[in-house]
């Protein structure tokens, strides 16, 4: 075969494999996110692109910390800026809760080790941006693990991978949830049900 037909064959499969890709997402209520799993959401917006996984979460209810696996990228060449004080869940009773701090994290990480541990091993795939250079998302670490960082910046290049964790004071509650990422000049939200059958 010569080399302009494999490359030709190669960018055919490639097209059809992102055709298909795209293909089995489900569009939702709110516009920019579709579902493409089970409890996966993509959110496109101008700014970020985000990929939510919350199946440990909703099969795992009455839990005091809430766990939500995240893949952060941007839109543009341009980096954005993602804040940690800027993330945030809102409850089924309209709470806003903000994502921990280091220092909330470290303190229940002793209790929260073994639940974490469960939460590993239930973890989604979040490589849906096999083009892009994967990095840490590193908001909150665990004790002894390395630096916690204030923000977290993405462009089209790479993509920021990693868990977010809430203290629910009431415990994970089914029914509707939404994560708020607010920057600059837009603010991400991604709603989504725990208790479905998804």
């Amino acid at each position: 075969m010569k080399p302009t037909r494999l490359a030709m064959g190669i960018v055919l499969a490639l097209a059809l494999t992102t055709n298909l890709a795209c293909s089995t997402a489900t569009p939702t209520a709110t516009p920019g996110v579709e579902r493409i799993g089970g409890t996966i959401l993509h959110y496109r917006g101008p700014e970020l692109d985000v990929v939510l996984s919350y199946r440990f979460a909703n099969s795992n209810p009455g839990e005091d910390w809430l766990f939500l696996d995240v893949g952060i990228t941007a839109e543009t060449r341009n980096s954005v800026e993602v804040k940690r004080e800027r993330i945030a869940i809102r409850t089924p009773s309209d709470e806003i809760i903000p994502l921990a701090t280091q220092q909330e994290f470290g303190a229940a990480y002793p209790k929260l080790a073994a639940v974490l541990a469960r939460a590993d091993v239930a973890s989604e795939p979040l490589d849906y941006y096999p083009s892009r250079r994967p990095k840490g998302l590193d908001l909150l670490v665990p004790p002894g693990s390395g630096l916690a960082l204030e923000s977290v910046w993405v462009n089209d290049q790479d993509v920021a991978i990693g868990r977010l964790y809430f203290d629910i004071p009431m415990g994970v509650q089914t029914g509707p949830y939404e994560l708020q990422i607010d920057l600059e000049e837009t603010n991400v939200r991604i709603p989504f049900r725990l208790g479905s059958e998804s």
